[in-house]
Formats: structure tokens, sequence, C-alpha cells
């Protein structure tokens, strides 16, 4: 730590490392917030997506920065390919907003019926 040799008070110091810290927690919310925009389903299973998703929001609460439910949904169907258009669609359409639980429930069954008619 060479940014506090030379301080002279414990009040130094400490400004010193909330400066140090304060700088890589921002540059990590960037970090996590661009993995969250860009987060694509691609091959993974739903339940591999909606996993990696909700991971990166909770690194996200546990260094502070809170995300909200309609602000998940969005970046959960951002993230769907195509086979989903109709489902986004139907959702982002509905007079009454589902909850995060019922769109990872439904977001199951649909990726269960796409795989049966594709059997």
């Amino acid at each position: 730590m060479a940014q506090i040799i030379g301080l002279d008070t414990a009040s130094e110091i400490w400004t010193t490392l909330e400066k140090i810290f304060s700088a890589a927690s921002k540059a990590r919310i960037m970090q996590l917030r661009f993995q969250l925009q860009t987060t694509k389903k691609g091959g993974l299973s739903m339940m591999e997506y909606l996993l990696k998703i909700k991971s990166i929001v909770d690194n996200l609460l546990a260094i502070g920065e809170n995300i909200t439910e309609q602000d998940r949904i969005l970046y959960l169907l951002a993230g769907l390919g195509a086979e989903y258009n109709s489902f986004v669609i139907s959702v982002t359409s509905r007079h009454e907003p589902l909850s995060l639980e019922e769109i990872h429930s439904m977001l199951l069954t649909h990726e269960n019926q796409l795989n049966n008619n594709t059997q």
C-alpha cells in the first residue's frame, strides 16, 4: 500500500483507503452492470441462464448496488433468443406486471414446450 506511506494521521490513512476502495467498488459495479446488460441465454439451459443472471444480481447486491425487480426482469428478457420473442411480447404487453418468480416459472415451462416441440 504505497498510497498510505508517508501519511501522518489515521484520518489521512482512512480517507486515502476510502478513496482507493471506493474507486475499485465503482469499477466493479460498472463491470457487473455491463455483464448483466450483455448476458445472453445462448446455448445455456433456462435454469443455467436464470442462475447466471441471479449470480450477477447477487454480486451487485453484495456490494450495495440495488437492482429493482423491474430492471431484473428487463435484463432477463433482453438476453433471451429469438425463440422467446413471442414470450417476451406477451410478458411486456400485459397490463398487470408479473413478478420475477412468475416469469421464472413461465420461462421454464416455455423451455419445456420448446423442447417437446423439437422432439
